[in-house]
This record gives C-alpha cells, sequence and structure tokens, in this order.
C-alpha cells in the first residue's frame, strides 16, 4: 500500500475533499422525525449535504467534521465546528439528537465504541441517535483491501458493512435501538447497481 497506508483517516479525507471537491451531492438522505426548534449535532457533516433540509425542519443544527477540508466547503450551516467526533467538544447533554450518516463505518471496529459513548454522553435524557450505515449487500462491499472482515480499504479511507444485528448490538449505554434497511437502483457508465444501507435509531 506504500505512502497510502502510511496516512491518517483526516489526511485521506482532507485529501478527497481538497481533489474532488464537495464530494456530496444530490438529493438529502431521509432524516427521522424530530420536533421543531430540537438542538440537532450533524456528526461528521462533510460538506454540508443535509443541512439545508435539516435546517428547512426548524431544527438549530451544530455540524461537525474532523476534515477541515470538509467544514471549508459547508455553506449553509454557521454553527461547524473542526473536531474528533470520538472526542465531541460539548458538555453532557447538549443536543435533543445527533445524527451520524455514513460515519460508523468509517472508523475502525475498536474505535466505534468510543464514538458510542460520546452520543450518550451528549444526548439529553430522552434524545434520540440516528445512525445510517451501508450495507454488505451495497454496490462496494468487497471493494478495496479487505483489512479486517468486511472492513475495506480504499483511497486512505476504510469502511465498513454491516449487518443489521451487527448494528442493534452496537448500542452500547442505549437502551433501546429500531433498525431497517432500504436499497435503491444507481446507474454508472451505462451499468446499474445497488446502493444498500441500514439505519438505526438509538434512544437515551
Amino acid at each position: 500500500m506504500g505512502n497510502q497506508s502510511s496516512r491518517t483517516p483526516q489526511d485521506a479525507w482532507n485529501t478527497e475533499y481538497r481533489e474532488r471537491g464537495r464530494l456530496y451531492g444530490g438529493a438529502p438522505f431521509p432524516l427521522p422525525d424530530i420536533r421543531k426548534g430540537s438542538c440537532v449535532l450533524d456528526m461528521g457533516c462533510g460538506n454540508g449535504k443535509h443541512h439545508a433540509a435539516m435546517e428547512g425542519l426548524g431544527w438549530n443544527v451544530v455540524g461537525i467534521d474532523h476534515a477541515e477540508e470538509a467544514i471549508r466547503l459547508c455553506q449553509n450551516t454557521s454553527q461547524l465546528i473542526n473536531g474528533d467526533a470520538c472526542r465531541l467538544p460539548f458538555r453532557d447533554g447538549s443536543f435533543q439528537a445527533i445524527i451520524a450518516i455514513h460515519i460508523l463505518g468509517h472508523l475502525i471496529d475498536q474505535v466505534r465504541p468510543l464514538l458510542i459513548d460520546e452520543v450518550f454522553r451528549s444526548l439529553q435524557a430522552g434524545g434520540l441517535f440516528y445512525c445510517a450505515v451501508f450495507s454488505r449487500g451495497d454496490m462496494r462491499c468487497g471493494k478495496g483491501e479487505e483489512v479486517l472482515p468486511f472492513t475495506y480499504l480504499r483511497r486512505g479511507i476504510i469502511t465498513h458493512y454491516f449487518t443489521e444485528e451487527e448494528l442493534l448490538g452496537m448500542k452500547g449505554p442505549f437502551q433501546k435501538g429500531t433498525v431497517s434497511r432500504a436499497s435503491h437502483p444507481v446507474r454508472f457508465s451505462g451499468e446499474w447497481y445497488t446502493r444498500e444501507h441500514i439505519t438505526c435509531t438509538f434512544k437515551k
């Protein structure tokens, strides 16, 4: 792997945003039902793909991402922080909801529990943690260097592909969770493929 394997994940993400610009566009991901006026953390906000939709629902949105190049590309949210999702710079109980779309899968398995614990700490009692990950039915599962079971390295970035049971098992201190799976076709270079993800909502 050479130089790619020596880069940190933050380096790799900064390179992606620097070279490719706004990586994520198109329609926003389906969002959970959270009441208007809630303070919501968009964890791993990237280039802010979901911010306009979130703010359109009347949420007070804070975005955080460890890639400063991603934060630089955000346009819609004034509350932006360049920081580590596993060491959130917020007081206990700061948010009514935390949303992490395709974040857990980009962490190695030993680090994911740290993120779950930080989310739990930063949520108010009764708060919601909504996360989305790629499933093993996704078109890219199996692509790249397999560094752990169902975890693949591409361009210095790892992606893990989950089962529903595996994601529910990540609940940590949360009392319960609900999970669902969805897929949709996408077309690249005249060929059709399947994107498939799993969403889970944990309640504190």
